[in-house]
């Protein structure tokens, strides 16, 4: 077995020592610290000095902790729909794509819609600001068609949730668009040809051509949107304040306000060790709710 292993290794030299610079910044930049933030989920708050071992102190009170359990329910709600409205608005484009006959429209509207998923979570919320601000378009708009008064929608509860959701959308569903518009693209063509032969309506082509073949992309899609339903954080940072912290604070930002702000190492990383365990289990959950290992 050894000397099996020696040839292969032998053998593959080159592919081994390619996959060791990744290895080696995984081992550094994510192993290393995940190891780390779970032994101090078991220590004392502490920055410097030794850190005496707490037990489950710091699970114990992260789990009674009011912020905690309402960034949990915040988290859930957020995530869940944008999970949602993600798959559905992106499959939803990407077949409304797949209609248009000219090229250069198709492609031009496909740049437009992924270009948001390039810019960064502080540029969405800058523009974001813009477009609903007292004097933003959205205002403006009202104004001039409705004869409104301008509405405070960075500062409403009402319109926290719903604002995050949907500067969510409009940054990534381009993106998973993407991702549709490349599984559809790569459909054997003869299947069109029979179906039109067989007299099929082109909403009937969607329905028993389109749609099934694009069953293995829904289910990847759906395990990427799964693994994103408790880490929100980045457009959540942007656009928090106190007017709408109840209701948009999620896990992550609590891990950072506790652990970044307050200095409280152990109670950080305790909650950020639920969010993996919850991630896993919800990412777990999914892959056998759809049927994700099965062909």
């Amino acid at each position: 077995m050894n000397k099996a292993l020696g040839r292969q290794l032998k053998k593959y030299r080159i592919f081994y020592l390619m996959f060791l610079p990744v290895a080696v910044y995984f081992i550094i930049f994510s192993y290393y610290p995940f190891l780390r933030g779970l032994i101090m989920s078991f220590q004392e708050n502490r920055l410097l000095g030794n850190r005496p071992f707490a037990g489950l102190a710091n699970y114990k009170f992260v789990l009674k902790d009011s912020n905690f359990l309402s960034a949990v329910t915040n988290s859930l709600i957020i995530g869940i729909w944008d999970m949602v409205l993600y798959f559905f608005f992106s499959l939803g484009f990407a077949l409304i794509l797949n209609e248009l006959v000219q090229r250069t429209v198709k492609q031009t509207i496909q740049t437009i819609a992924y270009i948001p998923y390039l810019f960064s979570w502080a540029v969405i919320g800058g523009i974001w600001v813009l477009i609903f601000d007292l004097q933003g378009l959205v205002n403006q708009f009202l104004s001039i068609i409705f004869g409104t008064e301008p509405i405070f929608f960075l500062a409403n509860p009402a319109f926290a949730r719903p604002l995050i959701i949907a500067m969510g959308i409009w940054r990534s569903m381009g993106y998973f668009a993407l991702l549709f518009t490349v599984a559809i693209m790569n459909i054997d063509q003869q299947l069109y040809e029979a179906a039109r032969i067989d007299g099929a309506s082109r909403l009937m082509q969607i329905r028993k051509i389109i749609l099934p073949s694009l069953i293995p992309t829904m289910k990847t899609i759906i395990v990427l949107l799964s693994i994103g339903v408790l880490t929100h954080f980045d457009e959540i940072y942007v656009m928090v304040n106190p007017a709408n912290r109840r209701l948009i604070s999620t896990l992550l930002l609590f891990v950072y306000e506790t652990g970044i702000l307050n200095f409280q190492t152990g109670t950080a990383s305790a909650g950020a060790t639920l969010v993996m365990a919850g991630t896993l289990l919800i990412t777990g959950l999914m892959r056998k709710f759809i049927g994700y290992d099965k062909e």
